[in-house]
């Protein structure tokens, strides 16, 4: 596996002849993440100058800090994040793709075949796979010889070497030394930061969704792969930031009706690319919060179609299953986090009907011009394949996850040496630890700005009083970063991946296909359409009473609304006063009083239309802000062609004092 391909970390290139030649002489002797590339992170050209700024004056301090400058570069900070060691790139070699993905798809690196759910760098060249899409077989291979088409990730990448002595396949005589390989890559679908990337999307995507595959090579070119997931809990929720934990209120901002189609489209998108899907939550049942998105988890795993039965004969068969391990209630005993090791009686069974990928070097045979058979270069040959993935996940997925998907990963090490009679030795394991405590510091920084809590149990199997305070300062600092910088770093990731709302991508001059589409243009009537919807709007001041929500108030939501009239697709409701503006109201808005509105309308408008053919209205957001509220129904026929549903509050300062009177002398 090492031999096969090699990963570095992304870094910029000097501009300069001079500087390019030391960097390239740089390259071939030490790693990329030396600090001697920091310059590149700053505007190699003065404001006063067009002259490169030589890279020792940067690196020495004989100018200013282009930091303490006012003007930086407008790419400064996505030239920053990078250069931040968490990107890796190949030219040559497929790193978007699991190992078992990528032998099914044959061994040629292809750009056709990347996985762009981790292809970080998909909107920059999308307009050179267009162009590529429109030329010859033979001017296509001529671009790819030319390497200008990288594929890059975002994650961790790491390998461990294996001495002859220490590898755990001593049955398989070699003198070279084994590799141990942890590769993680993080979805960029839904990317963000902690608090401005929660729960699902209307695609299906959610937030921090990362495919970590663990892949141990030996000598005599046998390979074994095992691959798992992590990611936001699949439905609508947003969570707030705040310098104290009670701030952090969590909000689910969809009802179940209309989140499961995202929610389906999630787990039918596993589904077809990992099999059967065993989900893993290790979210709190004593924590409020945490509690209720558990909740909801549960009843749209209950109403999802990979629930029901596919096999008659074997009625217990899913595609998707659930376990609940609540981590902090099984951890907070005398044991402490190695508590966490009882997992394993929940889904042992499971993972050992999962299995794991195996494959190995073959020699062949070829047919030759003159008809004679001659030995082939040697192909891949699959022995096992996994059939199904663990899906963990608790509030952020960092943490908690990375200790249990260590120990998943040692299941399934340890399932493998065990079909072949063998056991990992002291010094395996502890290489096994470190790489994947260095893999959840990596993931932690990219989401919440700091190393992982938990790591120093997971890289050394115990916590130390230092790990407790090491974890304690990383909280301190994610609830800095998260409040004051993260806005930052979502609009750089959103620049990055196009979509900021003004940013458009690079247009390659192509005269035949540009003249093309502007005939298309012109003739866009005749392959769309366009589709009318009625939306009904009303509000009304409850003037802080409740009693109204049991009574009837079809003559002020539905005074037309018949089975001969066209309904509306979409009913916006906005309540004045929904409760008494007293200070208690004002410092902690009681949601109750909305949702028993919210039952109201939906009772009434459902009613009214029950008998028509154009299905029942499911509530799709509400929102309140003191004494306003705002609710939204849909037609469930419609919740398919609905994407982006966003909604903001924002509480303004109260000013206690008297009104200014400004009299004016009017002349």
């Amino acid at each position: 596996m090492s031999r096969r391909f090699s990963l570095s970390n992304s870094v910029g290139v000097p501009s300069s002849s001079v500087a390019l030649a030391q960097w390239e002489a740089d390259k071939r002797q030490d790693c990329l993440n030396r600090d001697v590339y920091d310059y590149q992170l700053y505007d190699q050209y003065t404001s006063y100058s067009d002259h490169y700024r030589p890279p020792d004056e940067v690196l020495y301090g004989r100018e200013t800090d282009p930091r303490e400058s006012a003007l930086n570069h407008p790419c400064f900070e996505l030239k920053k994040i990078l250069s931040g060691g968490t990107f890796y790139y190949s030219v040559d070699f497929d790193l978007t793709n699991r190992l078992q993905d990528r032998l099914s798809e044959g061994s040629a690196f292809d750009i056709n075949s990347l996985d762009r759910d981790f292809l970080w760098n998909a909107y920059m060249i999308e307009p050179l796979i267009e162009f590529r899409s429109r030329l010859s077989k033979q001017e296509k291979v001529l671009l790819d010889e030319s390497r200008m088409l990288t594929s890059a990730i975002r994650g961790f990448v790491s390998t461990s070497a294996i001495s002859a002595a220490a590898s755990p396949l001593r049955g398989l005589k070699s003198n070279h030394p084994s590799s141990l390989t942890l590769i993680s890559r993080l979805s960029c679908r839904r990317a963000g930061t902690r608090f401005n990337s929660r729960g699902i999307d209307d695609d299906g995507y959610v937030a921090n969704f990362v495919e970590s595959e663990t892949v141990l090579w030996h000598p005599s070119d046998l390979c074994f792969s095992y691959a798992q997931i992590r990611g936001s809990i699949p439905i609508f929720w947003e969570q707030t930031t705040g310098l104290l934990p009670g701030q952090q209120k969590i909000q689910i901002t969809r009802s179940p009706e209309a989140t499961q189609p995202a929610f389906d489209k999630h787990f039918e998108h596993l589904d077809l690319t990992y099999g059967t899907v065993h989900i893993l939550n290790l979210m709190s049942s004593t924590k409020p919060a945490e509690a209720e998105l558990t909740t909801r988890y549960k009843q749209h795993i209950q109403r999802s179609p990979l629930n029901q039965v596919v096999s008659m004969d074997n009625p217990s068969e899913h595609r998707l299953v659930q376990s609940q391990f609540d981590f902090h209630a099984e951890t907070k005993g005398p044991g402490g986090y190695e508590a966490a090791s009882m997992v394993r009686r929940l889904i042992q069974d499971r993972a050992d009907s999962f299995a794991y990928l195996l494959c190995e070097k073959a020699d062949g045979l070829r047919p030759s011009s003159n008809g004679l058979d001659e030995p082939s270069q040697q192909e891949s040959t699959v022995i096992l394949q996994q059939e199904g993935v663990f899906r963990t996940n608790c509030l952020d997925c960092l943490d908690r996850t990375n200790l249990i998907q260590t120990i998943i990963s040692q299941m399934a090490i340890e399932l493998f040496l065990g079909h072949r009679s063998e056991r990992g030795t002291a010094d395996f394991w502890m290489r096994h630890s470190s790489l994947w405590a260095d893999n959840g510091d990596a993931l932690s920084i990219i989401y919440a700005g700091t190393g992982a809590l938990k790591s120093s149990f997971t890289r050394h199997g115990k916590m130390s009083l230092a790990g407790a305070i090491a974890d304690a300062r990383k909280s301190a600092a994610r609830l800095y970063i998260n409040n004051f910088t993260d806005h930052g770093r979502q609009n750089t990731i959103d620049m990055l991946l196009g979509r900021l709302v003004d940013q458009s991508p690079v247009h390659l001059y192509d005269p035949i296909n540009d003249f093309v589409n502007a005939e298309l243009q012109q003739r866009t009537h005749d392959f769309s359409k366009t589709e009318v919807i009625h939306i009904w709007t009303g509000t009304f001041n409850l003037n802080g009473r409740g009693s109204g929500a049991r009574e009837d108030l079809s003559a002020w939501l539905c005074p037309h609304l018949g089975s001969q009239r066209r309904q509306p697709d979409m009913i916006a409701v906005g309540f004045q006063e929904i409760v008494e503006l007293s200070p208690q109201q004002i410092m902690s808005t009681d949601p109750v009083r909305r949702q028993n509105w919210e039952e109201a309308v939906r009772r009434t408008i459902n009613d009214k239309t029950k008998d028509s053919k154009q299905g029942e209205y499911v509530l799709l957001r509400s929102g309140q802000l003191v004494g306003a509220a705002l609710i939204v129904f849909v037609k469930s026929s419609a919740l398919k062609k609905i994407k982006n549903v966003e909604g903001s509050t924002k509480k303004v300062q109260m000013d206690l004092k008297p009104p200014k009177i400004l009299i004016t002398d009017e002349k």
